[in-house]
């Protein structure tokens, strides 16, 4: 009652298994997590639920950012 109340349209309850990684993922939570909390015995099957956002994967890679200057500097005090 509560998805035709929200016009929700081809709702599936695993679909809230999918949101439900992909938020953890977002906000921090690693994949052995939601495997475990999610019971999957596969990984392959965990990163299958777990969608990351383009802004999550940039953000991610962006923690590298500073790594090969941070090099170079260290080699001219050396």
């Amino acid at each position: 009652m509560a998805i035709k109340n929200a016009e929700i349209e081809d709702f599936r309850f695993h679909d809230l298994r999918h949101t439900f990684a992909s938020q953890f993922i977002t906000k921090g939570g690693d994949l052995k997590d939601v495997q475990e909390l999610l019971g999957y015995k596969t990984m392959t099957m965990t990163l299958r639920y777990s969608y990351l956002s383009q802004h999550h994967k940039k953000k991610a890679v962006n923690l590298l950012n500073g790594l090969t200057a941070k090099s170079s500097e260290s080699k001219k005090t050396d």
